[in-house]
């Protein structure tokens, strides 16, 4: 709510892809929370009937359906999204179509962007449907290898205090609307995987700051078992260098690029080491494809580099931005703990 007691509207952006079931649950979810003055818009990727199955569902007027016979991916979905949304809202709100949220996440998320002006993003406590009690992301800094420090894997109930982070998940989070198109949206080029970083790294650039709301409890599918399928070894690898390409200062940025490949072709040899042919090829792609493009990164830099209002010194010195690979390690050590689990249950 704000400081005159009036309730500044939001734009809900649920992205879809190829699923019915999911969305109606999110959907549900959502129509039920207390917040009183909010939009849906569902930007939908090949999924049949969508409208009518919608229509006959819910009956709600709230609800705004853009369906594409193709996949546009989840970059350009949000952008989408954000065009489409009223243009008198205050918020946007991006969210995945496997998110179930509580009543209240939708008031608290607001009324902490109302209590700080300099606050641009904020995310949502994100909590696994599929491991139990556990967090799912969220972006506490970056390492020199371009990965998440996160609370990946954390027990959920240790987290109940706001904090500033560094990059917020789209799986859940707020942004101001004019800050969005301020920023220029989501790379669309990224199709899916790290776009929420690039968004949240040019927003931190501008100065505005990015936060974490515990009372916005919402809870994510989180799904364990595409961690090593083909196009979230491509995207995740590809835009993870062209968010250091983009991002960093030049003199940050040779170590950073050489420690991500390296890093990566390490991965390369243990995936060919176990016949792992297709994962393989989706290593090369990537860093075949950030060449091909580098006349068109190159000018993504040059605007962002342009645009800066804070130097890298600033996030090393908060320890945003890392000269090590503690975010690395972590995370290779919590997908280790998910897999021994995974193989335990069956």
């Amino acid at each position: 709510m704000s400081l005159d007691g009036s309730y500044p509207k939001v734009s809900v952006i649920v992205v879809n892809y190829k699923s019915y079931d999911l969305l109606r649950e999110c959907l549900s979810s959502l129509l039920e929370s207390d917040y009183p003055s909010f939009e849906v818009i569902v930007v939908d990727s090949l999924t049949p009937h969508i409208r009518e199955n919608i229509e006959k569902d819910f009956k709600d007027n709230r609800i705004k359906v853009i369906h594409f016979d193709s996949n546009i991916g989840a970059a350009a979905s949000h952008n989408i999204g954000a065009i489409a949304s009223d243009p008198s809202s205050k918020y946007l709100v991006f969210m995945d179509n496997d998110v179930l949220v509580t009543k209240d996440s939708l008031r608290a998320l607001v009324d902490s962007m109302e209590r700080d002006p300099q606050m641009g993003v904020i995310q949502a406590k994100v909590v696994s449907l599929s491991n139990k009690g556990r967090m799912d992301h969220m972006g506490l800094g970056l390492d020199l290898a371009g990965t998440w420090l996160t609370t990946y894997g954390q027990r959920a109930e240790i987290l109940n205090t706001s904090m500033e982070i560094f990059a917020a998940s789209s799986s859940m989070m707020i942004t101001r609307r004019d800050l969005y198109f301020e920023a220029l949206g989501f790379d669309d080029t990224y199709f899916i995987y790290d776009d929420d970083t690039d968004y949240s790294w040019r927003v931190r650039l501008l100065g505005y700051s990015i936060g974490f709301e515990p009372r916005a409890v919402v809870y994510h599918g989180d799904k364990f078992s595409v961690r090593l399928r083909h196009d979230k070894l491509y995207f995740g690898f590809r835009n993870r260098l062209l968010n250091i390409f983009k991002n960093m200062e030049a003199e940050n940025l040779a170590l950073s690029m050489i420690i991500t490949l390296y890093l990566g072709y390490l991965n390369v040899v243990l995936l060919a080491l176990a016949f792992k042919g297709r994962e393989v090829l989706a290593y090369a792609k990537a860093s075949i494809n950030v060449v091909k493009t580098l006349p068109l990164r190159s000018i993504h830099r040059k605007i962002i580099q342009r645009r800066r209002k804070v130097k890298d010194s600033f996030f090393y010195r908060r320890g945003f931005l890392r000269r090590d690979l503690l975010g690395t390690i972590v995370m290779m050590r919590e997908l280790l703990i998910r897999y021994y689990h995974s193989l335990r249950e069956k």
